[in-house]
């Protein structure tokens, strides 16, 4: 599972309305559909084609964020949406694969997702609230395995279908060395 941070543009209004959104708009605004593309060999070629002054290290770079997002998102993946104005943030799993669409004369790739009901508070993250920086990018990858602990805890019970039972693995575990050592202390 991977987990991304995405910086959608959306209004008050639309904050409030993100748990009837069935799906989220990805950040290839300028692009055409990319279902048709297989490879980044032909991510590459498509960039080349659109943008053919474009110096070829550019091009490189761009391919490269590109696919990473095209290729890397997939099913089950989960999507941090940070809401400005509520300083919190809304937990989305991908439900279905990336799709394009034109909808009143406007392009969209978008992926389908299910919103966790709990939102959480951006100081609930700690040292780690400085990831949902925007930082000059709409959308990229948590690599940081800490970080991704942090987001993954937020996540309800039922994602980590071991998160409930942790705390029984670690009893069983203290008193199995509780009765390692009282067998050691006591006389023969």
């Amino acid at each position: 599972m991977t987990i991304w941070v995405l910086h959608p543009s959306f209004t008050p209004q639309e904050e409030e309305q993100l748990q009837e959104r069935t799906h989220l708009a990805l950040p290839f605004d300028d692009l055409p559909d990319l279902s048709l593309i297989t490879s980044q060999v032909e991510c590459r070629h498509l960039l080349g084609t659109l943008h053919p002054d474009d110096p070829p290290e550019s091009i490189t770079r761009k391919t490269e964020r590109v696919w990473k997002l095209y290729a890397g998102l997939q099913l089950e993946d989960i999507i941090a949406v940070p809401l400005k104005s509520r300083k919190e943030i809304a937990l989305a799993e991908v439900t279905e694969r990336y799709r394009y669409r034109v909808d009143s004369g406007a392009d969209m790739h978008q992926v389908g997702v299910k919103w966790y009901a709990r939102r959480v508070k951006l100081h609930g993250f700690g040292k780690h609230k400085a990831l949902f920086d925007e930082r000059g990018e709409k959308m990229r990858e948590i690599t940081d395995p800490e970080a991704r602990v942090a987001i993954r805890d937020k996540l309800p019970h039922s994602y980590n279908r071991f998160a409930k039972w942790k705390w029984l693995l670690a009893l069983f575990f203290i008193l199995g060395l509780l009765s390692r050592f009282e067998h050691l202390l006591t006389p023969h």
